[in-house]
């Protein structure tokens, strides 16, 4: 179906032209007349006034009557097109002059437009009132009050994006695009307007609405692939424009209240691998593999925080028991996946494994330095396969194979569970959490996977060899 606005401008244009008349403008669009000839009079109506001329006799009189009343009366103020839409306010009150200029100019627009801006809220990018829409948002984010309000009308015209973006993502894909420029940019405007709030608390709360709203915007964004999955590619921009919002107000969040922080990142870190799961079961590998990338920058972010409450020693004790037990659940789940997944997809599965452990054992690290047990599924190193020998690399691309292969000085390894059945020398971890040797001698030297841990590998083959392979090391 035509949309009303092109069907206007065709119609007047006929009608200009002479190529036909409002009846039958009016019949050729019968099931749409009751809308259209309104405006189409309205339209019609706006032309410029019939020429008007007086003859020379009242031209005199009518002069000769202004003259006296100049002299007789005295000159007032003249008054600017402001002044008048001011409503006398004061000019020393600039910003009540603005919006209540923009109030009256609003209510004359819609008085003289008639149903322009109500037909615009359905318009679409490249819309013919698409125009109209923009500049309807500009004007409620200016008359909206504090930093506050207009944050939250930013996020709602984020979404109004992405539902232009539905609508738009299998008919045309190009102004769809459109669509997702706008959503970055509602984006980054509620980004700016909450870092301008001073008080703690207000921004505090703020934030964690933010993130509510992001989070379910990416929900939505979720549905939108499911839904065309022939067109994924141009939505996952709209994701990752998600994403990074979300860990830009967690970052921001972190800074007053890290453990809310690290909680709301926890939860989006489980919204993206239990998808990555429900994928990977309905063998959609791409989209599996899109979502599990988005989880590893979650990773990266919630291991940031946790290094930063170890250092600040603030609410350390709760982030490192909500991070030990969130990447216990979730390696048991990567562990599933590993099992779905053809073989050509393994290897980035593992990967993820590796980044998430390391991120738990960091997170036990202080329970392990006091003796505590390590109770979680991930601590077991002693899988074929848990180590590829091969440098595993960040998000940034960069090689993690900072750790070099043990030299048995370290303390008594304690992360498998039980001491290691081959070595005649104290545990193979340089200080970092100890992994279990299977076999006397079967060290491989294997890289640590992490940039900022020693290797986790056992040491050189046969350097820690027992008499009798069952020694603990003392």
């Amino acid at each position: 179906m035509e949309k009303i606005e092109k069907i206007l401008t065709d119609c007047i244009q006929d009608i200009k032209s002479g190529k036909a008349t409002l009846a039958e403008c009016l019949d050729h669009y019968y099931s749409r007349r009751n809308e259209l000839e309104p405006l189409i009079k309205m339209a019609l109506n706006i032309q410029e006034p019939p020429a008007f001329t007086m003859d020379s006799s009242f031209k005199q009189a009518a002069k000769a009557r202004l003259m006296h009343q100049i002299q007789d009366t005295r000159q007032k103020k003249t008054k600017s097109f402001t002044d008048i839409l001011s409503l006398g306010i004061p000019p020393r009150l600039t910003w009540a002059r603005v919006v209540v200029s923009v109030l009256v100019a609003i209510i004359l627009m819609s008085m003289l437009a008639g149903g322009t801006a109500y037909a615009a809220q359905d318009s679409l990018p490249g819309d013919f009132l698409y125009l109209v829409k923009e500049k309807t948002e500009d004007a409620r984010l200016l008359i909206a009050g504090d930093e506050s309000a207009k944050a939250r009308l930013s996020l709602a015209f984020a979404q109004t994006r992405l539902n232009e973006m539905n609508e738009l993502i299998n008919v045309d894909p190009e102004r769809a695009g459109l669509a997702i420029d706008g959503y970055n940019d509602d984006l980054d405007a509620a980004f700016k307007h909450i870092r301008k709030i001073t008080h703690t608390s207000v921004q505090t709360n703020l934030l964690v609405q933010a993130l509510e709203n992001v989070q379910n915007q990416l929900a939505f964004c979720d549905s939108v692939i499911d839904g065309n999955p022939a067109f994924s590619e141009p939505v996952n921009q709209a994701c990752s424009l998600a994403v990074n919002q979300q860990m830009q107000f967690t970052e921001m969040l972190a800074q007053h209240n890290n453990l809310k922080a690290s909680q709301l990142n926890f939860e989006a870190m489980e919204n993206r691998i239990r998808r990555a799961q429900a994928k990977a079961i309905n063998n959609q590998y791409h989209i599996m593999h899109t979502v599990l990338l988005q989880y590893l920058q979650f990773n990266r972010l919630g291991e940031h925080i946790l290094h930063n409450a170890q250092a600040t020693n603030i609410n350390i004790i709760e982030i490192e028991t909500l991070s030990a037990k969130a990447l216990s659940g979730h390696l048991v789940i990567l562990d599933s996946i590993f099992q779905e997944v053809p073989l050509e997809y393994q290897e980035n599965i593992e990967t993820c494994r590796q980044l998430t452990r390391q991120f738990e054992e960091q997170a036990r690290h202080r329970y392990q330095e006091q003796g505590g047990s390590d109770t979680g599924p991930a601590s077991d190193t002693n899988k074929p396969g848990s180590g590829t020998g091969e440098p595993e690399s960040n998000l940034d691309g960069s090689a993690n194979n900072a750790g070099e292969p043990s030299s048995g000085n370290g303390e008594p390894g304690n992360g498998a569970g039980e001491p290691g059945d081959g070595t005649g020398e104290p545990g193979g971890n340089n200080g970092g959490p100890g992994s279990r040797i299977g076999e006397p001698g079967d060290g491989t030297g294997e890289s640590g996977i992490g940039p900022d841990e020693p290797g986790i590998g056992a040491g050189d083959p046969g350097s820690g060899r027992g008499e009798s392979g069952n020694s603990t090391g003392s």
